[in-house]
């Protein structure tokens, strides 16, 4: 057979490669779907898809009640006893607000002991075994304010007691001490990232029964004079590992919806000196809510699960966003027959209207959120 001379094969490679660039070609324009993206469209693309995904901010929910008295000498404990459990003394809706809270906060209005006697010439003295400090488990407590005028009713060594039955049960408290170290030390959480620091301090006595923590005595954080917590909040405002502060405050005139002078002063005090939020309790019913400095003043939360009376209360809850900002509300509530539930509908809305005339510049509206008038 006879060879091909160079140059047909020269040739016949020339077409062969162009018939196979031909095809390609063909099959790039056929065969690729029309609608593909170009490179400079689809950037486009994954650049709308990530401001799509971009996450809302993080919110986490701090709770705080009023008087709590879990004393076995009084109201709630025994009815607890009764119905044979938590739902007895709590509504389903509100245990699950609670326990479902990140962070829940309660003032604690009893001593815990098996010993000591009742201060001779006080009307009312309560006082708890350590075991009812369980109840506070099925609560979702996360912290307690001991800084009241019940924690030293049948005097010191059951006040002793109470601290290291708090420390058994492993329930983080403020406000009451063995010394004024202790009673004025402030607890330390973490919150979306943000650290928040609780104290707690009290002026509720007009007759004092309960005495104020000194450098070498046991007793409670005293705030009758406010530059103790002033130069308290300072301090903790010149840190830099502290985001907010909450004065937890047992103040104003109990059975009263009016506001006492010394109240509100020392509570803008506190705002003035650097606290966030100023959380009150101890007057039995609710007062309002005054904004200053557009930070909130919560007067007093009240009675929260105290006795059987029928009581108006609420629970106070701050919606932290992981981006620092912060909303208020208060859900209305009810004690009655020693137990304690969220409300709907118009009894609800009766409460939070009671709060608007209570309070001085705030507005709260039918959500239960907090914000100027």
């Amino acid at each position: 057979m006879k060879r091909l001379n160079k140059p047909l094969k020269i040739t016949l490679f020339i077409i062969f490669f162009m018939l196979i660039v031909g095809a390609t070609i063909l099959i790039f324009f056929f065969v690729m779907p029309k609608n593909a993206p170009s490179e400079e469209n689809h950037t486009e693309e994954i650049s709308k898809n990530s401001e799509e995904v971009k996450e809302e901010p993080k919110i986490a929910t701090l709770s705080f009640t009023g008087d709590v008295s879990l004393a076995d000498n009084w109201h709630i404990a025994p009815k607890y006893d009764r119905a044979g459990g938590i739902s007895g003394i709590l509504g389903e809706n509100m245990l699950e607000t609670m326990t479902e809270s990140d962070f829940m906060v309660v003032n604690s209005e009893f001593t815990v002991s098996n010993r000591g006697s009742a201060l001779n010439g006080k009307m009312y003295t309560f006082r708890a075994k350590p075991e009812r400090l369980s109840i506070y488990y099925e609560m979702g407590v996360d912290l307690i304010s001991l800084a009241n005028n019940h924690v030293y009713d049948y005097g010191k060594d059951a006040f002793l007691d109470m601290l290291d039955a708090f420390d058994e049960y492993k329930i983080p408290h403020v406000g009451a001490g063995k010394n004024l170290a202790e009673a004025s030390k402030e607890y330390i959480t973490e919150i979306n990232g943000f650290k928040i620091a609780f104290i707690g301090a009290s002026r509720a006595e007009k007759n004092v029964y309960t005495p104020g923590a000194t450098d070498s005595t046991p007793g409670v954080f005293w705030c009758y004079d406010p530059t103790n917590v002033i130069n308290k909040i300072k301090e903790l405002r010149a840190r830099d590992d502290i985001d907010f502060i909450i004065p937890l405050i047992h103040f104003g005139r109990e059975n009263s919806h009016d506001l006492e002078k010394a109240q509100v002063e020392s509570a803008k005090a506190y705002l003035d000196a650097g606290a966030d939020v100023i959380v009150g309790h101890h007057a039995h019913v609710l007062q309002g809510v005054e904004i200053y400095r557009e930070k909130p003043i919560i007067y007093n939360l009240g009675n929260f699960l105290f006795n059987a009376e029928i009581v108006d209360t609420a629970l106070f809850q701050i919606k932290l966003k992981s981006d620092g900002s912060m909303e208020y509300y208060m859900l209305p509530a009810l004690q009655k027959d020693s137990r304690t539930e969220l409300l709907e509908g118009s009894e609800k809305q009766r409460i939070i209207d009671n709060l608007n005339s209570w309070s001085v510049n705030a507005h709260i509206d039918e959500t239960g959120k907090i914000g100027p008038e």
